[in-house]
């Protein structure tokens, strides 16, 4: 390994790149002699395409706000920009005579593609920037708020570290524990065993399971204080992507926190909302309790360290008052006398509310699956579900969920029939597929029970990816319908307006963003097979399946996160004023940490466009 080769790997973003991917940055960089005093770029320029690697002397990087930041050798001045494609936020200037490596910006980007490492590197601090800018916006109230004390499961079970393994985990099994804390004579924590690790240590080549202990097969444990704030904890567990953290006092195990602990404090807190919909009267009510969800927005964003956590306790709540409608609604037809269903149903959700990520205004996309395999009279049949079908979506439109504009809802005799023709309507669209049908697949195919026998919907599911398996075309075409949507950068990635509000520039964050994550994310789970309409459950069920990396991954759901949570206080805004709510934002009216996250998280959306087109060449395709 030669000197810059070796300066590179001590850089902490590419500590662990092999030193084939450092020779390849290195074989394209030019050096670039400064003079004291001489100025590399300065705060407000525009990105120049050049990363610099600051070789050896001196560099100050002085921010407009009077901080100045020295960087070692190895640094990457101009990183950030790079990023982002944003204007220079610091003037870069030599204190002695210096020297830098210039990277094209062109090449570094052709690296990234040719050297998926690298990509991952550079993943991971578009992750840090926007966590970091989350940090520097987001204000945190509710039951987060409290210490980790109010929420750890405690005590915690532990064991000594020369306890036989077999014996530690003999009393996992016993006492039905997933974990225990291994501890020193001293009492102080050593580690976490879990059966994952003691298998991961009976698999090594150097173990004996005659003498094995506790402490041989444990692993290291994060801790933290029990004064720590639940909402550190959260940030922390979603960073470093574990399910538990040890809660420690001088060292010494007190409690547990797990991912679970949090999440039965946040939907203990949903409680009061179910209760408040299952005892609206009529649909007049239920339309009370829609307009009281901006309200549970507002506390649930304040509650919650992701925005995706927020929206699904607004979806639970969109749903809840959804269902609570079909029951009034099967009241109203026995009280006008047609009696119960004739048959077994699943009604259906789709769009957004399939993948329970409604914000506050969501349309009605609805269907209806019958099963009809019980009887003969079908006349009668028909004529049941049709007047209740018409009859729901009117009153989903009273409690607030305006009519499709496209008439996707089960009153249309498209989307209201038999397991059988709805099986057949799938085959029919992935067998002979065109735009009209991709565009179809695109909401549809985000389905969920709402209300019934979630039987029916999940033969259907599975029959969807039978015929995606067997008839892959579909794909091809649905990823064009998406390319229709394009994350608002131009051809040098800067941040651009797509439309206009009373003379405002806006971008509309759910088209040009939110949508195509979400679009990618459904093409390529279907094509993979993955049984969750959710995005984020798609995401992770990619990485699973290996087709994301797990910093890929992360920068989509970090970009996803913080467009949510524009998108989300944005229509809180909206109807807090009394205002219709939309999607258009308008970054002038973004604080500026907010707007340096929106255009760093469209760098991400587009590089998540990109790389579904990759995945499935509708080329190839055809």
């Amino acid at each position: 390994m030669n000197d810059d080769s070796a300066l590179l790997a001590r850089t902490p973003a590419l500590r662990n790149l092999d030193e084939a991917i450092l020779d390849a940055m290195l074989a394209d960089t030019e050096v670039r002699h400064l003079d004291p005093g001489e100025i590399l770029f300065r705060s407000g320029q525009d990105f120049l395409d050049l990363v610099f690697i600051l070789r050896r002397g001196v560099l100050d990087l002085r921010h407009v706000n009077g901080a100045t930041h020295r960087p070692e050798p190895g640094y990457f001045v101009g990183l950030s920009s790079f990023l982002a494609d944003t204007p220079y936020a610091s003037t870069a200037v030599a204190v002695e005579a210096s020297e830098v490596l210039c990277l094209g910006g062109a090449r570094l980007r052709a690296l990234e593609r040719e050297y998926p490492p690298l990509s991952d590197a550079l993943n991971r601090l578009i992750v840090a920037r926007l966590r970091k800018h989350r940090l520097a916006t987001i204000q945190v109230s509710g039951p987060l708020v409290a210490p980790v004390s109010a929420a750890m499961s405690a005590p915690i079970a532990t064991c000594p570290a020369a306890t036989p393994l077999r014996d530690a985990l003999r009393k996992m099994l016993d006492a039905n524990l997933g974990s225990l804390a291994v501890v020193g004579e001293d009492g102080r924590l050593l580690g976490l065993l879990t059966y994952h690790s003691a298998c991961a240590h009976w698999l090594a080549e150097f173990s004996d399971p005659a003498t094995d202990t506790a402490g041989d097969a444990c692993r290291p444990a994060g801790t933290e204080s029990p004064s720590t704030p639940l909402w550190q904890v959260h940030e922390r567990l979603q960073r470093d992507a574990v399910k538990h953290l040890i809660v420690t006092e001088d060292r010494r195990p007190v409690g547990l926190m797990a991912q679970t602990d949090i999440v039965r404090l946040l939907v203990s807190r949903q409680g009061s909302i179910a209760a408040a919909v299952e005892s609206a009267p009529d649909v007049a009510a239920l339309r009370s309790r829609y307009e009281s969800i901006v309200e549970i927005a507002r506390e649930a964003l304040e509650s919650n360290r992701l925005a995706r956590t927020a929206v699904g306790v607004v979806s639970a709540a969109h749903l809840a008052i959804q269902r609570r409608c079909v029951e009034l609604t099967l009241a109203e037809m026995a009280a006008q006398g047609h009696g119960e269903a004739p048959a077994s149903y699943a009604l259906l959700i789709m769009g957004s509310g399939g993948r329970h990520e409604m914000l506050l205004d969501p349309d009605q996309d609805n269907g209806i699956i019958i099963d009809k395999s019980a009887t003969t009279d079908f006349g009668k049949v028909g004529a049941w579900f049709e007047r209740f079908c018409a009859c729901l979506n009117a009153n989903l439109a009273t409690s607030g969920y305006r009519l499709c504009p496209g008439d996707i809802m089960a009153r249309h005799p498209r989307y209201r029939k038999s397991l059988r023709a709805w099986k057949a309507q799938v085959s029919k669209v992935m067998r002979a597929p065109n735009d009209k049908a991709a565009r179809w697949s695109n909401i549809v195919f985000d389905f969920d029970t709402l209300y019934g026998d979630a039987r029916l919907t999940s033969a259907l599911r599975d029959h969807v990816h039978r015929e995606i398996a067997e008839n892959p075309r579909l794909l091809g075409l649905m990823v064009e319908d998406d390319a229709q949507g394009r994350a608002p950068l131009n051809f040098f990635n800067r941040l651009v307006t797509t439309g206009a509000r009373d003379g405002v520039k806006t971008v509309d964050v759910k088209r040009n963003g939110l949508r195509i994550i979400a679009d990618a994310a459904r093409i390529l789970g279907l094509r993979e097979g993955v049984a969750s309409a959710n995005t984020a459950e798609r995401i992770a069920g990619l990485v699973r399946r290996g087709v994301l990396s797990t910093d890929f991954a992360a920068t989509i759901m970090a970009a996803y996160d913080t467009l949510l949570e524009i998108l989300l206080r944005h229509q809180i805004e909206q109807r807090s004023h009394g205002t219709t709510p939309d999607k258009e934002v308008a970054p002038d009216e973004l604080s500026p940490p907010e707007r340096e996250a929106l255009r760093i998280s469209m760098r991400a959306v587009k590089r998540f466009q990109d790389r579904l087109r990759d995945e499935i060449q509708t080329s190839e395709t055809f």
